[in-house]
């Protein structure tokens, strides 16, 4: 329960059995009930400043607005830091924001004003921002994804980077090495990358490798059912249970188990090259007739057989997890953001996005709540 900041009483001064006076009776406590409301009640401070003539030399002098109060007319950090959390926590447009303010707090803004008031908070998070990349280059894990968007009706590409405890987002024209060089945090890395085995990711090499194992269970199921082959579900099989063993451990296998795994795996792979033999000639669909071609089949086996380790990093390494699905869920909020509003309509408003909801992931990992972290950003 709340703490009331009005308590109404309510005593019975008649009695209902025999008609009895209660009004001099002694009260006794039997029930509480709390009924929580808000009060939106518009504040308007008006600063004043006098001019001073000097009796001494005759001189006037006028005084000073405080630091922050620089229009005729603003408005203050509480409304903005609620324009901030609507349109960007909660991804309300700006026309309906607009309404919003007018009919509930009854504060009359055009929707250039919010724009301007998210691009603000935007740029007042650039030092986070640096902070932010500086704590995920010296991280142990970091977890990297993109996702396409839309910027100014043209295709880029929102790039995250993040762990438990930080997030970053930054939208880039480029998918692949020249947008994660520009973005400047897998360059000189030296943890363990996790993704969804995207290429450009394995041109760093100062850094160790993760590949997300929802992706290929994925692909596993998607063989199952499309080939007539048993290696696919024993792989499955074996994945999810070292995935269990090693929750079950608490992320540390013995040597024997850990042994025992590898050999099981090689072993399946092992089967999966007898369903999926090299000489033969396997058309997947969609490929004219006498034109070779590896089955899916074939190109998942050869991928994790070379790719056994990073596949696997997650058995050997107890920070490292068995999916990508955090970063995932980083850059979830640019597909919510794109279904209500579509995409921007300027670098600027894909920028703010970026930084806006960078900084609202990461508060929300440390524990703070959005809105108490946007009056932090707007406030300075």
């Amino acid at each position: 329960k709340e703490i009331p900041g009005e308590i109404v009483e309510h005593q019975a001064d008649t009695c209902l059995h025999c008609g009895g006076d209660l009004s001099k009776a002694t009260p006794i406590l039997s029930q509480t009930r709390q009924v929580v409301d808000v009060k939106i009640i518009p504040v308007v401070t008006q600063h004043v400043v006098y001019s001073k003539t000097c009796p001494v030399c005759g001189k006037t002098t006028i005084g000073c607005f405080p630091q922050g109060v620089d229009h005729y007319i603003q408005y203050g950090d509480t409304f903005r830091a609620i324009v901030v959390c609507l349109n960007q926590g909660h991804f309300i447009p700006y026309d309906r924001l607009a309404g919003i303010s007018r009919d509930i707090l009854g504060i009359p803004v055009s929707t250039g004003a919010l724009v301007n008031m998210v691009r603000e908070c935007g740029q007042s998070l650039i030092d986070s921002m640096a902070y932010i990349k500086h704590q995920l280059k010296q991280a142990s894990v970091v977890h990297v994804d993109e996702t396409g968007t839309r910027v100014k009706a043209k295709n880029q590409w929102l790039h995250s980077a993040g762990n438990d405890k930080f997030t970053y987002l930054a939208t880039h024209p480029k998918r692949g090495a020249e947008a994660t060089a520009a973005i400047g945090i897998l360059p000189g890395f030296t943890g363990t990358a996790v993704h969804d085995f995207w290429k450009p990711y394995y041109n760093y090499l100062d850094c160790k490798h993760a590949i997300c194992n929802a992706h290929i269970l994925r692909e596993l199921n998607g063989i199952a059912e499309n080939y007539p082959q048993t290696w696919p579900v024993k792989m499955k099989d074996l994945l999810l249970e070292i995935k269990q063993t090693v929750e079950d451990n608490l992320g540390i296998l013995d040597l024997n188990e850990f042994e025992d795994f590898e050999t099981r795996y090689d072993k399946i792979l092992k089967l999966g090259d007898k369903e999926n033999p090299l000489d033969s000639k396997i058309l997947t669909p969609g490929h004219k007739p006498g034109k070779k071609a590896r089955s899916k089949a074939r190109n998942l086996l050869d991928r994790m057989r070379l790719y056994k380790p990073d596949i696997l990093r997650f058995m050997d390494d107890a920070e490292v997890p068995f999916d990508n699905n955090l970063a995932e869920r980083d850059i979830r909020m640019n597909k919510v953001h794109q279904k209500v509003s579509g995409g921007f309509r300027s670098n600027l408003g894909a920028a703010a996005f970026d930084r806006i909801r960078s900084y609202i992931a990461t508060a929300t990992k440390h524990g703070i709540s959005v809105f108490e972290a946007i009056q932090a950003a707007v406030s300075g």
